[in-house]
C-alpha cells in the first residue's frame, strides 16, 4: 500500500509526566481480567461509541458502515491501493484513507489531533479499531488489566479514560454471532447407565458419535497393562520384539497415569488455570417437561455426572472429555445452571460444549509440555502425538512425558 506522510507531530517524551497504573484505577464492575478495552471518543464532528483499543494494530481502522453513518461522502476518501492482512493471514481490500479529527477526554482535560484512518468494507462488532499510530500520537497506554487508557491531555496532564465493560461483552457476544453456522449432526443419547456404573471414558467422548479419530496404519495387538480387564492398549506389530518388550514394561510401570474412568481425575489445580466465562449475568433456564423416557435419560445422566465430580447441586449438558480436567472459575460456575427433576445443579468443571473451551484446554497443554512442544511431542487441543527422531529412543521419550504428568 501506499505510505502516505504523516502531519502527526512526533511524540517527545522529554517533557511528558509519567504513566503508571494502580489498582484505583480499575472501575469495571467486574474483574473478569479478559474483556477489551472498549472506549468511547469523539471521531469527526459525532461521539462513536464501540472503539476498540488495539496495540497489536499496526493501523487505525474505520469501519465502512460507522463511515457511512458518520454521513461522510466517499469523495473525502483518498485512494489508498494494498491490503490489511489479518494474524490468521484473511486479507481486506482498502477502500481509501481518510483523516479525520480525534478529540480523547472532555474539556478541559482532553486533546485533539488529526488521524489518518484506513476505511474498509468487512464486518466487525466494532465501529472503530484504534491502533499503535494513534496511541503514540496521542502518547497513550492501554492497560488492559485495569480496563483503561491513559493519554497526555493538551495541558500536559495525565487524562484516564475507562473502557465501557457492557460495551465490550456485547461486542463479543455480537462477533460469535457473525460466525457461519456449523451443520451439526443431530445427536441421540447412546445408552443409560445406572447411577452406580460409570463407563469407560471412551464411551463418553462426545467427539466419537461424529468426528472421525486418526487410526494407525499398521496391524495392532491387544496388551493388558494390569489385572482388571478394562486397562489394556493397543501397539503395532512393526515393533521389534525387544522395543515392544521395553514399551509394555514402561506402560504397565506408569499405568496409574491414565484416566480409566472419570474418578481417576482429580481435576487440574485451579491456580495452574481455570475456565472463566465472558458473561456475568444468569441465564436463566426454564424446566423442560420431558417424556417418560428422556426424563428417566435425564436424571441418569444427572446422577453420572455427579458420581464422577463433574457438577454439584444448586441451593438457590454436555458430555464428558478430557476438558473436564479444567476446574470453572469459581464465580462462573452458577452461570451453567440446569434444572432437573431432582433439582438444580451447575458444572464444576469446563464443560465440552463451551466455544473457547479448546483455546483454554490448548493453554494448559502449552503449560505442560512447554519444553517438549516440537521436540518429543505434539499437541493439538486434546490430540497428542508422542514422536521420537529414532525408534531406539521413543521408550526415553515416553518416560519424560509421563514424568510430567
Amino acid at each position: 500500500m501506499t505510505i502516505t506522510e504523516s502531519t502527526i507531530p512526533w511524540p517527545t517524551n522529554a517533557d511528558k509526566p509519567g504513566i503508571s497504573f494502580s489498582p484505583e484505577d480499575y472501575k469495571a464492575a467486574d474483574r473478569n481480567l479478559e474483556d477489551p478495552v472498549v472506549i468511547t471518543a469523539q471521531v469527526g464532528e459525532p461521539l462513536v461509541k464501540k472503539i476498540l483499543m488495539d496495540p497489536g494494530s499496526s493501523t487505525d481502522v474505520l469501519f465502512y458502515s460507522t463511515f457511512q453513518k458518520m454521513n461522510l461522502s466517499d469523495k473525502l476518501l483518498q485512494p489508498s491501493s494494498g491490503e490489511l492482512v489479518g494474524f490468521s493471514g484473511e486479507r481486506v481490500s482498502i477502500r481509501g484513507y481518510i483523516w479525520l479529527q480525534t478529540t480523547f477526554g472532555d474539556y478541559p482535560n482532553n486533546r485533539t489531533l488529526e488521524i489518518q484512518y484506513l476505511v474498509v468494507d468487512c464486518k466487525s462488532p466494532y465501529n472503530i479499531i484504534l491502533g499503535r499510530p494513534l496511541l503514540n500520537a496521542f502518547n497513550a497506554v492501554v492497560s488492559t488489566v485495569h480496563l483503561c487508557v491513559k493519554f497526555i491531555s493538551q495541558d500536559n496532564k495525565v487524562v484516564t479514560i475507562h473502557g465501557d465493560q457492557k460495551e465490550a461483552r456485547q461486542c463479543y457476544n455480537a462477533s460469535l454471532k457473525n460466525e457461519q453456522p456449523k451443520h451439526l449432526d443431530q445427536q441421540y443419547v447412546q445408552a443409560v447407565y445406572n447411577s452406580d456404573q460409570l463407563p469407560p471414558l471412551a464411551n463418553l467422548d462426545p467427539r466419537t458419535n461424529n468426528q472421525e479419530r486418526s487410526m494407525p496404519l499398521d496391524d495392532l495387538t491387544k496388551v493388558q497393562l494390569a489385572n482388571n480387564k478394562d486397562r489394556y492398549t493397543y501397539l503395532g506389530n512393526a515393533l521389534k520384539e525387544a522395543e515392544r518388550t521395553q514399551l509394555v514394561e514402561l506402560l504397565r510401570q506408569n499405568v496409574d497415569l491414565f484416566a480409566w474412568t472419570p474418578a481417576d481425575r482429580p481435576g487440574i489445580d485451579p491456580n495452574v488455570i481455570c475456565h472463566k466465562l465472558v458473561i456475568n449475568l444468569l441465564i436463566a433456564q426454564k424446566k423442560r417437561h420431558l417424556g417418560t423416557d428422556k426424563r428417566t435419560a435425564s436424571l441418569e445422566e444427572t446422577q453420572k455426572l455427579l458420581s464422577a465430580g463433574f457438577i454439584k447441586e444448586l441451593s438457590f449438558m454436555d458430555a464428558y472429555s478430557g476438558y473436564n480436567q479444567i476446574l470453572m472459575h469459581e464465580g462462573d460456575q452458577d452461570k451453567t445452571a440446569f434444572i432437573t427433576d431432582n433439582g438444580n445443579f451447575c458444572y464444576k468443571v469446563m464443560p465440552f460444549g463451551l466455544k473457547n473451551a479448546g483455546a483454554t484446554y490448548q493453554c494448559l497443554m502449552d503449560k505442560i509440555f512447554s519444553k517438549q512442544i516440537g521436540r518429543n511431542i505434539e499437541v493439538y487441543v486434546d490430540d497428542m502425538v508422542a514422536k521420537s527422531t529414532q525408534t531406539s529412543n521413543h521408550a526415553e521419550d515416553l518416560t519424560e512425558i509421563f514424568q510430567q504428568l
